[in-house]
């Protein structure tokens, strides 16, 4: 399934709206990695332009050495391809970041959240993309996750 044509509302794997079960999800991940906990491996960051605490316009292609027991380069290449891709379809125009900006004094900054609309749609397909990626290096013990910040984010390789 590509990421163009999931939605959270006709998904099967996603039966539910994920901000509203965000406590409960949160809870079973804490639970999880108790259990099992990850070892990080390597950290690819972001470059190119941030949102507040969202994702950056674009990530670091350069081949961590760290990753060269569990992934090749080429598949290193085609994750990372693939989510700057997801990243530019669904990162806000210019224009809104003008609008937004713009118009933030007449409306006690509630117009920053124009460009939040498309960048919640960001964080979702990319969601989708760590996901599929996830099930396919899960053989090789290797897991990828999205980590943010205020002024930062980046991508997370842990081994299983």
């Amino acid at each position: 399934m590509s990421y163009e044509t999931c939605d959270l509302q006709t998904d099967s794997r996603y039966p539910f709206d994920p901000r509203a079960n965000a406590f409960e999800l949160a809870k079973i991940e804490n639970i999880r990695r108790k259990q099992n906990p990850l070892i990080l491996i390597t950290k690819v960051k972001s470059n190119g332009v941030h949102y507040f605490i969202g994702p950056s316009k674009s990530y670091s292609n350069d081949y961590p050495i760290e990753l060269e027991p569990f992934i090749t380069k080429d598949d290193f290449e085609a994750f990372i391809n693939e989510v700057n891709d997801v990243v530019v379809k669904y990162w806000p125009c210019f224009f809104t970041f003008i609008l937004a900006f713009a118009f933030s004094v007449v409306t006690c900054f509630l117009s920053l959240y124009l460009p939040r609309v498309c960048i919640e749609d960001v964080q979702r397909f990319l969601g989708y993309v760590l996901e599929r990626w996830n099930e396919t290096w899960e053989e090789k013990g290797i897991k990828v996750e999205y980590k943010r910040n205020l002024l930062n984010s980046e991508l997370q390789f842990y081994k299983l």
